[in-house]
């Protein structure tokens, strides 16, 4: 990484200098060609330098981050998975999740369930500490938790699906292409849903 930073600033101060030798009577197509010769043998030089990591660690990780890397690693039943999320929060421990490994491709971590599991109809009245940690049975209801959401939302770009049920049984759901939650300074909300469809 530090060669390849390197070679940006290489590249910068060679721009400069080839901008400084130039001259009135100098043709501006071969002052570009120049440069372009310049930036292009910056670039593989570049390129020699960075590390090149085999196809088999990106296709299968021992630890997988969430449940599409899970799915990736050919678990394709739904089910409870452990992950090791990789976040200043999460601090590498491992997290018990439910996969949903059919919906829409699989690969879903699921974040809330609802549904008729015995509890109280208030049971989801918590307050924040509770809503932070998470709460209830990962194979019932529950809600997997503001931190480990945070967690998991802050690794790369993901996107979020809301599938809801009626209880005379109609169903819909939304799909959001860009989805992650800030921290408890940075609180709001941003998007549209790109795609929604009710489901009978």
């Amino acid at each position: 990484m530090f060669s390849f930073l390197g070679s940006l600033l290489l590249l910068n101060f060679a721009i400069f200098q080839a901008f400084g030798n130039a001259t009135s009577a100098c043709n501006h197509s071969d002052v570009s060609m120049t440069l372009l010769d310049v930036a292009t043998d910056m670039i593989a030089k570049a390129k020699l330098n960075l590390p090149i990591c085999s196809s088999s660690s990106e296709s299968f990780r021992s630890k997988p981050v969430d449940c599409e890397e899970v799915f990736r690693n050919g678990k394709t039943e739904t089910g409870i998975y452990t992950i090791w999320p990789r976040n200043r929060v999460s601090e590498d421990r491992p997290l018990k999740v439910s996969c949903d490994m059919d919906t829409d491709g699989g690969g879903w971590t699921v974040f809330q369930r609802r549904g008729n599991f015995g509890r109280t109809k208030d049971y989801f009245f918590k307050d924040w500490a509770s809503y932070k940690k998470g709460f209830g049975d990962i194979e019932k209801d529950f809600w997997l938790g503001n931190d480990n959401i945070f967690a998991l939302t802050n690794q790369r770009l993901n996107s979020i699906r809301f599938d809801l049920k009626a209880v005379d049984g109609e169903e819909r759901y939304a799909l959001y292409d860009t989805f992650w939650i800030d921290d408890e300074d940075h609180m709001g909300f941003d998007g549209s849903p790109r795609q929604f469809e009710v489901l009978y």
